[in-house]
Protein backbone atom coordinates (compact mmCIF):
# COMPACT_ATOMS: atom_id res chain seq x y z
CA UNK A 1 0.00 0.00 0.00
CA UNK A 2 0.54 2.12 0.96
CA UNK A 3 1.44 3.66 -5.45
CA UNK A 4 3.32 7.32 -9.28
CA UNK A 5 3.92 8.29 -13.00
CA UNK A 6 4.41 11.56 -12.06
CA UNK A 7 5.20 8.62 -9.44
CA UNK A 8 2.71 6.40 -9.00
CA UNK A 9 1.03 6.52 -12.62
CA UNK A 10 3.45 4.48 -14.42
CA UNK A 11 3.23 1.87 -12.77
CA UNK A 12 0.32 0.83 -14.37
CA UNK A 13 1.66 0.81 -17.79
CA UNK A 14 4.44 -1.46 -16.11
CA UNK A 15 2.68 -3.92 -15.17
CA UNK A 16 -0.01 -3.69 -18.50
CA UNK A 17 3.68 -5.43 -19.90
CA UNK A 18 4.20 -7.58 -17.28
CA UNK A 19 0.34 -9.08 -17.60
CA UNK A 20 0.71 -8.97 -21.34
CA UNK A 21 1.41 -5.61 -22.55
CA UNK A 22 0.58 -4.04 -25.92
CA UNK A 23 1.34 -6.27 -29.13
CA UNK A 24 4.91 -6.33 -29.67
CA UNK A 25 6.85 -4.43 -32.30
CA UNK A 26 7.61 -5.82 -35.54
CA UNK A 27 11.41 -4.62 -35.65
CA UNK A 28 13.67 -6.03 -33.19
CA UNK A 29 14.10 -4.16 -29.64
CA UNK A 30 17.23 -2.23 -28.72
CA UNK A 31 19.44 -3.44 -26.29
CA UNK A 32 19.87 -2.31 -22.65
CA UNK A 33 22.40 -4.35 -20.28
CA UNK A 34 22.59 -3.74 -16.48
CA UNK A 35 25.24 -5.29 -14.37
CA UNK A 36 24.71 -4.58 -10.84
CA UNK A 37 28.35 -4.49 -8.34
CA UNK A 38 27.76 -4.41 -4.88
CA UNK A 39 30.77 -3.58 -2.87
CA UNK A 40 31.26 -4.29 0.62
CA UNK A 41 33.98 -3.95 3.20
CA UNK A 42 33.60 -4.72 6.77
CA UNK A 43 31.62 -7.19 5.76
CA UNK A 44 28.74 -4.73 5.18
CA UNK A 45 27.65 -3.00 1.65
CA UNK A 46 28.85 0.52 1.28
CA UNK A 47 27.83 1.06 -2.19
CA UNK A 48 25.95 -0.25 -4.92
CA UNK A 49 27.59 0.62 -8.72
CA UNK A 50 25.37 0.23 -11.55
CA UNK A 51 27.23 -0.35 -15.14
CA UNK A 52 24.24 0.42 -18.17
CA UNK A 53 24.71 0.37 -21.96
CA UNK A 54 22.19 1.21 -23.83
CA UNK A 55 22.26 0.12 -27.73
CA UNK A 56 22.00 3.36 -30.04
CA UNK A 57 19.44 5.80 -28.32
CA UNK A 58 20.03 8.34 -31.07
CA UNK A 59 19.55 10.86 -28.40
CA UNK A 60 20.18 14.94 -30.06
CA UNK A 61 22.03 17.29 -28.19
CA UNK A 62 20.12 19.08 -25.57
CA UNK A 63 17.12 16.43 -25.39
CA UNK A 64 16.33 14.07 -22.28
CA UNK A 65 19.06 10.94 -22.43
CA UNK A 66 18.08 9.67 -18.98
CA UNK A 67 15.36 10.40 -16.51
CA UNK A 68 14.90 9.45 -12.70
CA UNK A 69 13.20 11.09 -9.40
CA UNK A 70 15.19 13.10 -6.94
CA UNK A 71 12.02 12.63 -4.73
CA UNK A 72 9.34 10.28 -5.02
CA UNK A 73 6.14 10.26 -2.96
CA UNK A 74 7.73 11.16 0.26
CA UNK A 75 10.76 9.52 -0.18
CA UNK A 76 14.18 11.06 -1.26
CA UNK A 77 16.50 8.76 -3.96
CA UNK A 78 20.21 8.96 -5.05
CA UNK A 79 19.56 12.16 -6.82
CA UNK A 80 22.79 12.08 -8.75
CA UNK A 81 24.01 15.54 -10.17
CA UNK A 82 25.64 15.73 -13.53
CA UNK A 83 28.77 14.82 -12.12
CA UNK A 84 27.55 11.39 -10.81
CA UNK A 85 27.20 9.91 -13.95
CA UNK A 86 29.85 9.09 -16.68
CA UNK A 87 28.96 8.87 -19.79
CA UNK A 88 30.64 7.26 -22.73
CA UNK A 89 30.04 6.70 -26.70
CA UNK A 90 31.55 5.62 -29.88
CA UNK A 91 32.99 9.25 -29.71
CA UNK A 92 34.77 8.82 -26.16
CA UNK A 93 33.06 11.11 -22.90
CA UNK A 94 29.42 12.26 -23.37
CA UNK A 95 29.17 15.73 -21.11
CA UNK A 96 25.81 15.87 -19.67
CA UNK A 97 23.98 18.32 -17.92
CA UNK A 98 21.18 18.04 -15.88
CA UNK A 99 17.59 19.40 -15.84
CA UNK A 100 14.81 19.64 -13.24
CA UNK A 101 10.95 19.12 -14.36
CA UNK A 102 8.29 20.81 -12.49
CA UNK A 103 7.42 19.07 -9.38
CA UNK A 104 3.90 17.55 -9.15
CA UNK A 105 1.99 16.27 -5.95
CA UNK A 106 3.92 12.48 -6.19
CA UNK A 107 7.08 13.62 -7.07
CA UNK A 108 10.39 15.86 -8.48
CA UNK A 109 12.28 13.94 -11.69
CA UNK A 110 15.54 15.03 -13.26
CA UNK A 111 16.68 14.51 -16.84
CA UNK A 112 20.29 14.14 -18.10
CA UNK A 113 20.87 16.13 -21.04
CA UNK A 114 23.90 15.46 -23.33
CA UNK A 115 25.96 18.30 -25.28
CA UNK A 116 26.49 16.76 -28.53
CA UNK A 117 24.51 13.78 -29.93
CA UNK A 118 24.95 10.37 -29.07
CA UNK A 119 27.13 8.36 -31.63
CA UNK A 120 26.79 4.02 -31.21
CA UNK A 121 26.03 2.89 -28.05
CA UNK A 122 25.87 4.52 -25.23
CA UNK A 123 27.47 2.99 -22.04
CA UNK A 124 26.74 4.66 -17.85
CA UNK A 125 28.74 4.09 -15.02
CA UNK A 126 27.75 5.81 -11.29
CA UNK A 127 26.52 4.20 -7.95
CA UNK A 128 25.39 5.08 -4.53
CA UNK A 129 25.57 4.43 -0.84
CA UNK A 130 22.29 3.25 0.87
CA UNK A 131 19.92 5.79 2.65
CA UNK A 132 20.61 6.17 6.07
CA UNK A 133 17.67 5.69 8.07
CA UNK A 134 16.89 5.50 11.59
CA UNK A 135 13.99 6.06 14.87
CA UNK A 136 13.15 9.45 13.94
CA UNK A 137 12.92 8.45 9.48
CA UNK A 138 9.10 9.00 8.44
CA UNK A 139 7.45 6.25 7.55
CA UNK A 140 6.38 5.69 3.31
CA UNK A 141 6.61 3.97 0.46
CA UNK A 142 9.28 1.16 0.05
CA UNK A 143 11.66 2.55 -2.53
CA UNK A 144 14.48 3.64 -0.83
CA UNK A 145 17.59 1.32 -1.20
CA UNK A 146 18.82 0.72 2.93
CA UNK A 147 20.95 -1.56 4.82
CA UNK A 148 20.28 -4.55 6.42
CA UNK A 149 22.12 -7.42 8.12
CA UNK A 150 24.78 -6.39 5.74
CA UNK A 151 23.20 -6.41 2.41
CA UNK A 152 21.09 -3.77 0.81
CA UNK A 153 17.46 -4.06 -0.43
CA UNK A 154 15.25 -1.22 -2.60
CA UNK A 155 13.34 -0.52 -5.11
CA UNK A 156 15.58 0.46 -8.49
CA UNK A 157 13.85 3.89 -8.87
CA UNK A 158 15.94 5.26 -6.11
CA UNK A 159 19.65 4.44 -7.08
CA UNK A 160 18.59 3.45 -11.01
CA UNK A 161 18.79 6.46 -13.52
CA UNK A 162 17.34 4.51 -16.91
CA UNK A 163 16.99 5.82 -20.33
CA UNK A 164 14.31 8.58 -21.18
CA UNK A 165 11.24 7.49 -22.79
CA UNK A 166 8.75 4.88 -22.79
CA UNK A 167 10.95 2.68 -25.16
CA UNK A 168 11.04 -1.34 -24.81
CA UNK A 169 14.47 -2.63 -24.17
CA UNK A 170 15.48 -6.49 -24.18
CA UNK A 171 16.90 -6.15 -21.08
CA UNK A 172 20.04 -8.33 -19.87
CA UNK A 173 20.61 -8.10 -16.07
CA UNK A 174 23.35 -9.39 -14.01
CA UNK A 175 25.15 -9.44 -10.42
CA UNK A 176 28.70 -9.01 -10.17
CA UNK A 177 29.41 -10.61 -6.89
CA UNK A 178 32.98 -10.23 -7.02
CA UNK A 179 33.15 -7.36 -4.10
CA UNK A 180 31.38 -9.16 -1.77
CA UNK A 181 31.83 -12.21 0.48
CA UNK A 182 31.64 -15.63 -0.79
CA UNK A 183 28.02 -17.35 -0.82
CA UNK A 184 26.25 -13.81 -0.92
CA UNK A 185 23.28 -13.87 -3.49
CA UNK A 186 22.33 -10.99 -5.71
CA UNK A 187 18.21 -11.05 -6.62
CA UNK A 188 15.24 -9.01 -8.02
CA UNK A 189 11.54 -8.80 -9.33
CA UNK A 190 13.21 -10.89 -12.09
CA UNK A 191 14.50 -13.27 -10.30
CA UNK A 192 18.16 -14.33 -9.28
CA UNK A 193 21.42 -14.69 -11.41
CA UNK A 194 21.49 -13.56 -15.06
CA UNK A 195 18.10 -12.69 -16.14
CA UNK A 196 16.83 -11.26 -19.51
CA UNK A 197 13.48 -9.66 -20.26
CA UNK A 198 11.07 -7.63 -22.29
CA UNK A 199 11.14 -4.53 -20.04
CA UNK A 200 10.99 -0.53 -20.19
CA UNK A 201 12.77 2.15 -18.15
CA UNK A 202 9.62 2.48 -15.73
CA UNK A 203 9.06 -1.66 -15.14
CA UNK A 204 13.46 -1.12 -14.22
CA UNK A 205 12.73 1.56 -11.54
CA UNK A 206 9.45 -0.30 -10.29
CA UNK A 207 11.44 -3.56 -9.18
CA UNK A 208 12.96 -4.41 -6.20
CA UNK A 209 16.66 -5.46 -5.70
CA UNK A 210 18.54 -6.95 -2.60
CA UNK A 211 22.05 -8.29 -2.31
CA UNK A 212 24.00 -9.66 0.09
CA UNK A 213 23.43 -12.93 2.85
CA UNK A 214 19.86 -13.45 1.31
CA UNK A 215 17.75 -16.05 2.49
CA UNK A 216 14.61 -17.30 0.84
CA UNK A 217 11.58 -19.47 1.02
CA UNK A 218 11.54 -21.43 -0.59
CA UNK A 219 15.93 -21.97 -0.64
CA UNK A 220 16.80 -22.93 -3.78
CA UNK A 221 18.19 -20.63 -6.69
CA UNK A 222 16.07 -19.05 -9.41
CA UNK A 223 12.28 -20.53 -8.40
CA UNK A 224 9.53 -18.17 -10.14
CA UNK A 225 7.92 -17.85 -6.29
CA UNK A 226 9.88 -16.67 -3.49
CA UNK A 227 10.26 -14.66 -0.52
CA UNK A 228 13.33 -12.91 0.37
CA UNK A 229 14.85 -11.45 3.40
CA UNK A 230 18.24 -10.54 4.81
CA UNK A 231 17.61 -10.03 8.75
CA UNK A 232 15.57 -12.80 10.33
CA UNK A 233 11.79 -11.68 10.54
CA UNK A 234 9.45 -12.19 13.62
CA UNK A 235 7.68 -14.99 12.45
CA UNK A 236 6.88 -17.72 10.64
CA UNK A 237 8.61 -17.44 6.83
CA UNK A 238 7.88 -20.96 5.45
CA UNK A 239 4.26 -20.27 6.17
CA UNK A 240 4.08 -16.83 5.16
CA UNK A 241 5.41 -18.08 2.12
CA UNK A 242 3.05 -21.02 1.60
CA UNK A 243 -0.01 -18.44 2.63
CA UNK A 244 0.61 -16.04 0.27
CA UNK A 245 1.38 -18.76 -2.49
CA UNK A 246 -2.46 -19.80 -2.17
CA UNK A 247 -4.00 -16.61 -2.01
CA UNK A 248 -2.08 -15.51 -5.29
CA UNK A 249 -2.39 -18.56 -6.95
CA UNK A 250 -6.32 -18.01 -6.66
CA UNK A 251 -5.74 -14.35 -7.52
CA UNK A 252 -3.99 -14.94 -10.83
CA UNK A 253 -6.22 -17.55 -11.81
CA UNK A 254 -9.29 -14.85 -11.25
CA UNK A 255 -7.25 -12.53 -13.52
CA UNK A 256 -6.67 -14.52 -15.96
CA UNK A 257 -2.53 -14.30 -14.95
CA UNK A 258 -1.79 -18.18 -13.84
CA UNK A 259 1.44 -19.65 -14.27
CA UNK A 260 3.30 -16.11 -13.87
CA UNK A 261 6.07 -15.58 -11.22
CA UNK A 262 5.85 -13.62 -8.16
CA UNK A 263 8.31 -12.59 -5.35
CA UNK A 264 8.24 -11.09 -2.35
CA UNK A 265 10.89 -9.30 -0.11
CA UNK A 266 10.91 -8.20 3.48
CA UNK A 267 12.57 -5.68 5.56
CA UNK A 268 12.59 -4.42 8.84
CA UNK A 269 12.45 -0.79 9.54
CA UNK A 270 14.28 1.05 12.25
CA UNK A 271 11.00 2.86 13.67
CA UNK A 272 7.53 1.49 15.21
CA UNK A 273 5.83 0.87 12.05
CA UNK A 274 5.45 -0.65 8.50
CA UNK A 275 3.67 -1.36 5.60
CA UNK A 276 4.05 -2.51 1.74
CA UNK A 277 4.31 -1.47 -1.70
CA UNK A 278 3.74 -3.06 -4.64
CA UNK A 279 6.12 -3.52 -7.83
CA UNK A 280 6.24 -5.84 -10.92
CA UNK A 281 5.44 -9.21 -9.88
CA UNK A 282 6.45 -8.86 -6.45
CA UNK A 283 5.99 -6.42 -3.47
CA UNK A 284 7.77 -5.81 -0.69
CA UNK A 285 6.36 -5.30 2.68
CA UNK A 286 8.24 -3.78 5.93
CA UNK A 287 7.87 -4.56 9.78
CA UNK A 288 8.29 -1.89 12.47
CA UNK A 289 10.78 -2.77 15.86
CA UNK A 290 8.01 -4.33 17.73
CA UNK A 291 6.95 -6.35 14.41
CA UNK A 292 4.37 -4.06 13.40
CA UNK A 293 3.21 -4.36 9.51
CA UNK A 294 0.74 -1.15 8.62
CA UNK A 295 -2.39 -2.89 9.07
CA UNK A 296 -1.30 -4.07 12.75
CA UNK A 297 -1.42 -7.70 13.36
CA UNK A 298 -3.28 -8.27 10.32
CA UNK A 299 -0.83 -9.50 7.83
CA UNK A 300 -2.97 -11.95 6.03
CA UNK A 301 -5.10 -8.74 4.62
CA UNK A 302 -2.13 -6.56 3.94
CA UNK A 303 -0.64 -9.39 1.65
CA UNK A 304 -4.20 -9.67 0.17
CA UNK A 305 -4.09 -5.91 -0.50
CA UNK A 306 -0.63 -5.50 -2.04
CA UNK A 307 -0.69 -8.82 -4.26
CA UNK A 308 -3.86 -7.64 -5.73
CA UNK A 309 -1.83 -4.38 -6.63
CA UNK A 310 -0.39 -6.64 -9.46
CA UNK A 311 -3.82 -6.96 -11.81
CA UNK A 312 -6.26 -3.68 -11.45
CA UNK A 313 -5.09 0.00 -11.86
CA UNK A 314 -5.73 2.67 -14.57
CA UNK A 315 -2.85 3.26 -17.23
CA UNK A 316 -3.31 6.78 -17.96
CA UNK A 317 -3.85 9.59 -15.81
CA UNK A 318 -2.16 11.17 -12.09
CA UNK A 319 -2.33 9.32 -9.29
CA UNK A 320 -4.57 11.91 -7.24
CA UNK A 321 -7.34 10.83 -9.84
CA UNK A 322 -6.76 7.45 -10.41
CA UNK A 323 -5.76 6.09 -6.84
CA UNK A 324 -9.45 5.59 -5.84
CA UNK A 325 -9.05 2.94 -8.86
CA UNK A 326 -6.04 1.31 -7.91
CA UNK A 327 -6.20 1.12 -3.87
CA UNK A 328 -9.95 0.75 -4.16
CA UNK A 329 -10.07 -2.20 -6.29
CA UNK A 330 -7.14 -3.50 -4.32
CA UNK A 331 -9.31 -3.04 -1.26
CA UNK A 332 -11.86 -4.18 -2.83
CA UNK A 333 -10.62 -7.90 -4.08
CA UNK A 334 -8.35 -8.44 -1.23
CA UNK A 335 -11.05 -9.48 1.06
CA UNK A 336 -13.32 -10.32 -2.13
CA UNK A 337 -10.79 -12.76 -2.92
CA UNK A 338 -9.56 -13.87 -0.19
CA UNK A 339 -13.46 -15.43 0.83
CA UNK A 340 -13.62 -16.85 -2.31
CA UNK A 341 -10.74 -19.05 -2.21
CA UNK A 342 -11.21 -19.84 1.67
CA UNK A 343 -8.48 -17.85 2.83
CA UNK A 344 -10.48 -16.32 4.96
CA UNK A 345 -14.21 -17.04 6.91
CA UNK A 346 -17.41 -15.08 6.49
CA UNK A 347 -16.81 -13.56 10.05
CA UNK A 348 -13.59 -11.82 9.16
CA UNK A 349 -15.05 -10.75 5.93
CA UNK A 350 -17.55 -9.20 7.80
CA UNK A 351 -14.80 -7.60 9.88
CA UNK A 352 -12.71 -6.34 7.25
CA UNK A 353 -15.74 -4.56 4.64
CA UNK A 354 -16.67 -3.25 7.92
CA UNK A 355 -13.41 -1.78 9.18
CA UNK A 356 -13.39 -0.33 5.62
CA UNK A 357 -16.64 1.34 5.52
CA UNK A 358 -15.41 3.02 9.84
CA UNK A 359 -12.63 4.35 7.71
CA UNK A 360 -14.36 6.01 5.12
CA UNK A 361 -16.99 7.69 6.91
CA UNK A 362 -14.79 8.61 9.81
CA UNK A 363 -11.81 10.03 7.35
CA UNK A 364 -11.76 13.82 8.16
CA UNK A 365 -10.96 14.52 4.67
CA UNK A 366 -14.24 12.63 3.39
CA UNK A 367 -15.44 15.72 1.56
CA UNK A 368 -12.56 16.60 -0.22
CA UNK A 369 -12.29 15.85 -3.75
CA UNK A 370 -9.98 13.32 -5.68
CA UNK A 371 -7.79 16.50 -6.70
CA UNK A 372 -7.31 17.95 -3.19
CA UNK A 373 -6.95 14.83 -1.64
CA UNK A 374 -4.28 14.10 -4.26
CA UNK A 375 -2.82 17.46 -2.92
CA UNK A 376 -2.24 16.15 0.38
CA UNK A 377 -1.49 12.33 -0.38
CA UNK A 378 1.73 12.32 1.02
CA UNK A 379 2.05 15.34 4.08
CA UNK A 380 -0.95 13.58 5.59
CA UNK A 381 -1.71 9.95 6.54
CA UNK A 382 -5.25 10.52 6.76
CA UNK A 383 -5.34 11.85 3.64
CA UNK A 384 -3.58 8.87 2.26
CA UNK A 385 -6.37 6.89 3.65
CA UNK A 386 -9.44 8.73 1.23
CA UNK A 387 -8.58 6.67 -1.83
CA UNK A 388 -8.65 3.03 -0.33
CA UNK A 389 -11.74 4.21 1.79
CA UNK A 390 -13.57 5.92 -0.94
CA UNK A 391 -12.71 3.86 -4.08
CA UNK A 392 -13.58 0.37 -1.86
CA UNK A 393 -17.58 2.41 -1.35
CA UNK A 394 -17.49 3.37 -4.58
CA UNK A 395 -16.70 0.02 -6.42
CA UNK A 396 -19.27 -1.99 -3.60
CA UNK A 397 -21.83 0.68 -4.51
CA UNK A 398 -21.26 0.13 -8.96
CA UNK A 399 -21.51 -3.97 -7.86
CA UNK A 400 -24.41 -3.93 -6.30
CA UNK A 401 -25.64 -1.35 -9.09
CA UNK A 402 -24.85 -4.05 -11.70
CA UNK A 403 -26.21 -7.00 -10.41
CA UNK A 404 -29.86 -5.53 -9.40
CA UNK A 405 -29.60 -3.94 -13.45
CA UNK A 406 -28.65 -6.99 -14.75
CA UNK A 407 -30.47 -9.21 -12.39
CA UNK A 408 -27.03 -10.82 -11.14
CA UNK A 409 -25.92 -11.43 -14.96
CA UNK A 410 -23.13 -9.17 -14.51
CA UNK A 411 -21.40 -7.38 -11.81
CA UNK A 412 -17.95 -5.33 -11.02
CA UNK A 413 -15.85 -8.52 -11.69
CA UNK A 414 -16.64 -8.14 -15.69
CA UNK A 415 -16.17 -4.53 -15.91
CA UNK A 416 -12.41 -4.73 -13.45
CA UNK A 417 -11.26 -7.57 -15.97
CA UNK A 418 -12.69 -6.14 -18.87
CA UNK A 419 -10.04 -2.76 -17.92
CA UNK A 420 -7.66 -5.46 -17.92
CA UNK A 421 -7.86 -7.23 -20.90
CA UNK A 422 -8.10 -4.00 -22.60
CA UNK A 423 -5.18 -2.51 -20.98
CA UNK A 424 -3.03 -6.02 -21.92
CA UNK A 425 -4.35 -5.34 -25.87
CA UNK A 426 -2.62 -1.99 -25.38
CA UNK A 427 -5.33 0.47 -25.08
CA UNK A 428 -5.12 3.60 -22.33
CA UNK A 429 -7.76 2.82 -19.72
CA UNK A 430 -8.60 5.66 -17.32
CA UNK A 431 -11.44 7.66 -15.77
CA UNK A 432 -13.30 8.77 -18.95
CA UNK A 433 -13.55 5.11 -20.36
CA UNK A 434 -14.25 3.73 -16.75
CA UNK A 435 -17.54 6.05 -16.63
CA UNK A 436 -18.43 5.10 -20.62
CA UNK A 437 -18.45 1.50 -19.70
CA UNK A 438 -20.47 1.88 -16.66
CA UNK A 439 -22.96 4.28 -17.95
CA UNK A 440 -23.20 1.95 -21.29
CA UNK A 441 -24.72 -0.48 -18.34
CA UNK A 442 -26.53 1.53 -16.01
CA UNK A 443 -26.90 4.81 -17.21
CA UNK A 444 -26.37 8.18 -17.04
CA UNK A 445 -27.27 7.95 -13.24
CA UNK A 446 -23.81 6.04 -12.98
CA UNK A 447 -21.65 9.11 -14.39
CA UNK A 448 -23.34 11.38 -11.75
CA UNK A 449 -22.39 8.69 -9.46
CA UNK A 450 -18.86 8.62 -10.13
CA UNK A 451 -18.76 12.77 -10.48
CA UNK A 452 -19.94 12.72 -6.91
CA UNK A 453 -17.24 10.23 -5.48
CA UNK A 454 -14.52 12.47 -7.13
CA UNK A 455 -15.95 15.31 -5.78
CA UNK A 456 -15.96 13.91 -2.55
CA UNK A 457 -19.56 13.60 -1.48
CA UNK A 458 -21.05 11.26 0.92
CA UNK A 459 -21.56 7.69 -1.04
CA UNK A 460 -24.36 5.66 0.03
CA UNK A 461 -24.70 1.69 0.02
CA UNK A 462 -27.97 0.45 -1.88
CA UNK A 463 -29.04 -2.43 0.07
CA UNK A 464 -28.34 -5.32 -1.72
CA UNK A 465 -24.43 -4.83 -1.37
CA UNK A 466 -22.69 -7.86 -0.65
CA UNK A 467 -25.89 -9.29 -0.53
CA UNK A 468 -27.98 -11.75 0.26
CA UNK A 469 -25.64 -13.14 3.90
CA UNK A 470 -25.32 -8.69 4.67
CA UNK A 471 -27.26 -5.69 4.64
CA UNK A 472 -25.46 -2.32 5.13
CA UNK A 473 -27.18 -0.62 8.14
CA UNK A 474 -26.52 2.98 9.43
CA UNK A 475 -24.50 3.54 12.75
CA UNK A 476 -22.69 6.13 14.65
CA UNK A 477 -18.77 5.98 14.49
CA UNK A 478 -16.44 7.43 16.85
CA UNK A 479 -13.63 8.36 14.66
CA UNK A 480 -9.80 7.42 15.96
CA UNK A 481 -7.12 10.61 16.14
CA UNK A 482 -3.90 9.90 17.81
CA UNK A 483 -3.40 14.17 17.45
CA UNK A 484 -0.34 13.95 15.61
CA UNK A 485 1.58 11.85 12.77
CA UNK A 486 0.98 8.20 12.47
CA UNK A 487 3.60 7.89 9.80
CA UNK A 488 6.77 9.22 11.93
CA UNK A 489 6.24 7.16 15.45
CA UNK A 490 9.71 8.02 17.06
CA UNK A 491 8.38 11.23 18.05
CA UNK A 492 5.70 13.78 18.00
CA UNK A 493 5.50 15.45 14.70
CA UNK A 494 2.07 17.55 13.49
CA UNK A 495 0.47 18.13 16.76
CA UNK A 496 -3.04 19.06 15.95
CA UNK A 497 -4.10 21.73 18.67
CA UNK A 498 -7.75 20.10 19.09
CA UNK A 499 -6.37 16.87 19.77
CA UNK A 500 -6.99 14.67 23.09
CA UNK A 501 -2.93 14.37 22.22
CA UNK A 502 -2.63 18.15 22.66
CA UNK A 503 -4.80 18.23 25.92
CA UNK A 504 -2.81 15.45 27.52
CA UNK A 505 0.31 18.19 27.10
CA UNK A 506 2.30 16.61 24.30
CA UNK A 507 3.93 18.95 22.21
CA UNK A 508 5.72 19.22 19.03
CA UNK A 509 9.21 17.21 19.33
CA UNK A 510 8.53 15.15 22.26
CA UNK A 511 10.47 11.74 21.69
CA UNK A 512 8.45 8.98 22.08
CA UNK A 513 9.88 6.09 24.74
CA UNK A 514 7.14 3.50 24.44
CA UNK A 515 3.31 3.77 24.05
CA UNK A 516 0.04 1.55 23.63
CA UNK A 517 0.14 -0.29 20.45
CA UNK A 518 -2.36 2.06 17.62
CA UNK A 519 -4.51 -0.87 16.53
CA UNK A 520 -4.92 -1.89 19.74
CA UNK A 521 -6.33 0.82 20.51
CA UNK A 522 -8.46 1.66 17.06
CA UNK A 523 -10.21 -1.67 17.81
CA UNK A 524 -11.96 -0.59 21.35
CA UNK A 525 -13.09 2.74 21.03
CA UNK A 526 -13.54 3.00 25.20
CA UNK A 527 -9.39 2.67 25.69
CA UNK A 528 -7.12 5.51 26.04
CA UNK A 529 -3.61 5.25 24.98
CA UNK A 530 -0.71 5.58 27.14
CA UNK A 531 2.39 7.36 25.88
CA UNK A 532 5.69 7.82 27.79
CA UNK A 533 7.38 10.64 26.28
CA UNK A 534 10.76 12.02 26.99
CA UNK A 535 11.43 15.99 26.82
CA UNK A 536 14.07 17.66 28.27
CA UNK A 537 16.14 14.56 29.69
CA UNK A 538 12.80 13.85 31.74
CA UNK A 539 10.40 11.33 31.05
CA UNK A 540 6.87 11.50 31.38
CA UNK A 541 4.09 9.28 30.48
CA UNK A 542 0.18 10.70 29.97
CA UNK A 543 -3.10 9.04 28.74
CA UNK A 544 -6.34 10.02 26.40
CA UNK A 545 -8.87 8.89 24.64
CA UNK A 546 -7.77 9.40 21.10
CA UNK A 547 -11.10 9.75 19.76
CA UNK A 548 -13.16 13.05 17.71
CA UNK A 549 -16.70 13.89 17.91
CA UNK A 550 -18.93 11.04 16.64
CA UNK A 551 -20.10 10.62 13.22
CA UNK A 552 -23.04 9.10 11.22
CA UNK A 553 -22.12 5.75 9.30
CA UNK A 554 -22.80 2.72 7.98
CA UNK A 555 -21.71 -1.37 8.74
CA UNK A 556 -22.81 -4.16 7.12
CA UNK A 557 -24.81 -6.70 9.22
CA UNK A 558 -25.33 -10.29 8.94
CA UNK A 559 -29.30 -11.27 7.40
CA UNK A 560 -30.93 -13.26 9.66
CA UNK A 561 -32.42 -16.41 8.53
CA UNK A 562 -29.51 -16.90 5.45
CA UNK A 563 -27.26 -19.69 5.92
CA UNK A 564 -23.45 -19.23 5.32
CA UNK A 565 -24.08 -21.64 2.44
CA UNK A 566 -25.96 -19.24 0.96
CA UNK A 567 -23.44 -16.32 0.99
CA UNK A 568 -22.12 -16.53 -2.82
CA UNK A 569 -19.97 -13.31 -2.90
Amino acid sequence: METMRAALAALGAVMALWTGGAARAAEPLPAMTVVLTPVAAGGRIERLEVDMTVQAPRVAAGQPLLRMPTFVVGVPTAAYDARAISARDDQGELPLTIEDEPPTPTGHYRRWLPARATSGDVRLRYGTAPRVVDAKTRNGPLFDLRSEAGGVVGAGIYFLAPPAGEQRYRLSLRWNLDRVPTGWRGVSSFGEGPRTAEATSEMLGFSYFAAGPVRSEPAEVDTAFALYWLATPPFDTAGLARDIRQLYDHMARFFDDSGAPYRIFVRGNPYPAGGGTAGNRSFMFGYGVGGQTSSGDDLQMLLAHEITHNWPRMNVGEHGETAWYSEGTAEYYSVLLARRAGVIDLAKFQRVINEHAAGYYTNPFLALSNVEVGKRFWQDARAQRVPYGRGFMYLARVDALLRAKTAGRQSLDDLVRQVLRRQRAGEKVGNPEWVAMVTAILGDDARKDFDAMVAGERLEIPPNSFGPCFAPAAKREVPFDLGFDEMRLASVNGLRSDSGAARAGLADGDEIVRMTPIREVKNDPAKTISVTYRRGGEERTVSFLPRSAGVPSTEWRRVEGVADAECKL
